[in-house]
């Protein structure tokens, strides 16, 4: 394997087979009790990057669970899985798609920097500032590649585009990437038309994943 191989095999993608960074926790389908469908990985970075206090690189595994529109997630190092779901300890099992794809982004506006260049207006009080920029994101999540519908990878300053109301996991929860089911390369549940979210939580250490349908 090249350096170039390497890469994509660590890195984030969707397909193919985990690239664990410790040993094997292959969710288990509770419908089935067989291995769960392997969706992709996406590898995070935590806090500076590494410094001895548990923050750095973490790579978030999902997975299907049959065909409920359940998932389950886990998160290496540190090992935590989706609650109540079990695990074995297998290097390979059934994955969504046997190629690797690498995520196609189609919308790179950055939310957080709009918020920060809003031009102040003389005597707008705090509450009609929100209001304003509120409309302002809106407008720009329609337009974005035509639609509010988009793949995206996340970072601390990545808004995620919502197809329904905002439904942040908790404070401070990082989005780790959303997925649009028209764009993937493989069928998935995510309801009607839906769109999946994959959120980290502050301390690295718990990830969750759910849709929003229309």
């Amino acid at each position: 394997m090249d350096d170039a191989d390497g890469a994509v095999a660590e890195g984030t993608r969707l397909g193919g087979l985990p690239y664990w960074l410790a040993a094997p926790q292959w969710p288990v389908d509770p419908y089935t009790n067989e291995l769960a469908s392997f969706m992709g990985q996406f590898r995070v970075r935590v806090g500076d990057g590494g410094d001895g206090d548990g923050h750095g690189d973490r790579v978030v595994y999902l997975f299907a669970l049959g065909f409920s529109g359940e998932h389950a997630t886990v998160v290496q190092p540190g090992g935590q899985v989706t609650k109540s779901v079990e695990t074995r300890a297998a290097a390979i099992g059934p994955t969504a798609l046997e190629r690797v794809h690498l995520i196609r982004v189609d919308e790179e506006v950055d939310f957080a920097q709009v918020e920060r260049d809003l031009a102040p207006v003389e005597g707008e009080d705090e509450d009609d500032r929100e209001v304003r920029l509120e409309e302002l994101l809106d407008e720009l999540r329609k337009n974005a590649a035509g639609s509010i519908r988009m793949n995206q990878l996340g970072g601390p300053d990545v808004v995620p585009v919502w197809l329904q109301g905002d439904d942040l996991p908790g404070e401070d929860w990082q989005l780790v990437a959303q997925l649009d089911s028209y764009q993937l390369p493989f069928e998935v549940n995510f309801g009607d038309n839906g769109v999946g979210y994959l959120f980290l939580a502050p301390d690295g250490e718990n990830a969750e994943f759910f849709f929003q349908s229309c």
